[in-house]
């Protein structure tokens, strides 16, 4: 037999320890409330008999996915399925890009001033989403304006790395809102052709454009982000530059999706299950463990329980009578 306390059994013996000092009326009262008490007590020990071992499994397969996020301010934009921000809605298809790519193994390069190794590719799925869910823009007090040309050789890094694998398939998710205001020309991805199997390029955000929030760099108020190109300052809007992503698409050979619905990247993800087989060799990719099992026992006491205090309510009732 083992044990698996609801609350802290210390915590749960003060209580008891307490309901005791609260002493009934009468001999027969009282033990009939130290018999509740224990059978509280007992309950939430969760007394547990081992049952019988249980197999799981989990697949890892030849799959490789690189997610390339722009974390500039201008994917702070309110103007993604709504007023949400782009980053937000970024944050939840990836999550749903990994649920539905189980066994894959993930990396993640983010860029603004500068492009980051967030993560080397891993199978630790919820590393990967959590990585993600923390991502953030610089301050505005640093950035210097977004170019799509920063990832671009960490990029091709990162995909002739998980190449080296024997019989990987090499996806890349490309996301961002394609605008370029550091005042730079859009350079050629075509070099990445050659180690993509395929993926997508994400677009976020709308060519009408949205407004920014960020927490203030003095104190903690949160303010809009003003364009400074001229006096009076206007509040800033960023907008999305389609031409830029689908150049992008182009040079690489994987699709341009605007994500105005999670639902769009349906087929792509389809077709990256089709490529996808359970990697078999010697490294075990496919793993076992075998989970003791266990059988419940606390229902026996709250039943036990339950018919004690249905008595205590009869005895109750009779008296008022």
């Amino acid at each position: 037999m083992f044990f698996k306390p609801m609350i802290p059994i210390w915590l749960m013996a003060c209580l008891c320890v307490v309901m005791l000092f609260f002493k009934r009326k009468g001999v027969f009262a009282y033990i009939r409330q130290i018999v509740i008490i224990l059978l509280l007590f007992a309950i939430n020990l969760r007394p547990m008999f081992p049952g019988e071992a249980v197999t799981t499994g989990e697949k890892r397969t030849n799959i490789k996915v690189l997610f390339v996020i722009d974390d500039t301010i201008s994917m702070l934009a309110e103007d993604c399925r709504g007023t949400n921000t782009r980053l937000d809605e970024l944050k939840k298809d990836c999550e749903y890009i990994v649920s539905e790519l189980s066994g894959a193994s993930f990396g993640i390069v983010s860029f603004h001033n500068s492009a980051t190794i967030l993560s080397p590719y891993t199978d630790n799925s919820e590393h990967i989403v959590n990585t993600i869910s923390a991502m953030y823009p610089l301050e505005d007090f640093y950035a210097r304006g977004s170019s799509l040309n920063t990832p671009r050789e960490l990029t091709l890094e990162m995909l002739k790395h998980a190449r080296e694998k024997e019989n990987s398939k090499v996806i890349l998710f490309f996301i961002s809102d394609g605008e370029i205001t550091d005042g730079s020309t859009l350079e050629s991805y075509s070099e990445l052709k050659s180690y993509a199997d395929g993926g997508a390029v994400l677009g976020y955000g709308t060519k009408e454009g949205g407004h920014m929030h960020v927490q203030s760099f003095y104190d903690d108020e949160i303010v809009e982000i003003e364009d400074t190109s001229s006096y009076p300052y206007k509040p800033a809007v960023s907008k999305l530059d389609e031409g830029n992503l689908m150049s992008i698409s182009g040079d690489v050979g994987i699709e341009y999706i605007h994500m105005t619905d999670r639902d769009k990247i349906a087929p792509v993800l389809e077709k990256i299950k089709d490529m996808e087989t359970v990697v078999s060799t010697s490294e075990e990719i496919i793993k076992t463990k075998d989970i003791e099992g266990a059988r419940e026992t606390y229902y026996y006491f709250a039943i036990s329980l339950l018919l004690l205090l249905g008595a205590e309510a009869v005895l109750a009732f009779v008296k008022r009578k």
